[in-house]
């Protein structure tokens, strides 16, 4: 266990700084030297850099299915812990990069400032899970014709996860959301669906159906590539806070796939009754490409920081 200064940004204190100087300069009857008297403390506050965070990181290692596997937490300070914390699980490719990451950890950025813990750990096929079936979306396709599912394998390593998290007291169910985008917004999802201690999930520009993966391509018409869409798993995430976000022309995992996700689960939840979804839906057009603009991951971490209870 280690403490770690945690920096946060002064963009918007410095952007705020130079807006206020632009209006005195512009509407202040004074000579230059007096208006820069009365704006130095402004000036001071404003541009200097944010104090950084103080923010504890621990690695721990769990067993599961005979594999051990890294797991890196981030928590606040003991004075900066919120009275009831979350725990976050964040998404990307490695732990590393899934916490720290100015893009993709972003979620977890946002859960420490507010006084939540944080985690995460390596995805198959990333970081120091590359094995002889090579790593990324590539890794997964390899692993998956030989017999050996990685989704199935990240939902089992999750609920391990969490266990040992429940165990040490460090969360407690319905206390637990999880956060993934891109290929990890699919295992986000998965994890989900099988674990009911999850609150909440995000999902920023998941995949949704892997054979409109290029990386699938040669056995997209298998039938157990088939199985692994979303819209099979509908039933389980129906009536759960969901938030989903992806731009309305995403080519590489596919809008009209992710459609028809939505859909199943719209239909689920129509068979249930519901008067009121807890899901949040974006379809956006401000995101060209496989690209999701930041104030969507701000507004996933959002959701889920309201959605626990």
């Amino acid at each position: 266990m280690r403490k770690i200064g945690w920096p946060s940004t002064s963009g918007t204190r410095l952007r705020v700084a130079r807006e206020l100087i632009s209006r005195v300069h512009a509407n202040w009857n004074l000579n230059r030297q007096l208006k820069l008297w009365a704006l130095a403390p402004l000036i001071c506050f404003f541009a200097s850099p944010a104090r950084s965070a103080v923010v504890v990181e621990e690695d721990f290692i769990i067993k599961n299915n005979g594999e051990y596997i890294a797991v890196k937490m981030l928590s606040p300070s003991p004075q900066q812990l919120a009275p009831r914390p979350l725990l976050l699980l964040n998404f990307a490719t490695d732990r590393n990069t899934s916490l720290k990451d100015p893009l993709y950890g972003d979620p977890a950025r946002r859960f420490l400032e507010a006084g939540h813990r944080v985690l995460s750990f390596d995805v198959p096929a990333h970081g120091e899970r590359i094995d002889k079936y090579g790593k990324g979306i590539d890794g997964f396709c390899a692993a998956f014709m030989d017999g050996h599912d990685p989704f199935k394998r990240f939902v089992s390593d999750g609920i391990a996860v969490i266990d040992a998290c429940i165990q040490r007291g460090w969360t407690q169910p319905g206390r637990v959301v999880v956060c993934g985008n891109s290929r990890s917004g699919y295992c986000a999802l998965r994890l989900a669906a099988a674990d009911k201690r999850i609150a909440a999930v995000a999902a920023l520009a998941p995949v949704t159906d892997w054979r409109k993966l290029r990386e699938f391509s040669g056995i997209a018409k298998r039938l157990e590539v088939a199985d692994l869409c979303l819209d099979n798993y509908a039933a389980e995430l129906a009536g759960r806070p969901i938030y989903l976000a992806l731009g309305n022309a995403d080519r590489r995992v596919g809008t009209e796939a992710f459609a028809s996700f939505v859909h199943a689960l719209a239909t689920a939840e129509a068979r249930m009754s519901l008067n009121v979804s807890h899901l949040r839906l974006l379809i956006v057009n401000d995101s060209p490409g496989h690209t999701l603009h930041d104030r969507w991951s701000a507004d996933g971490a959002q959701f889920l920081m309201a959605a626990a209870p």
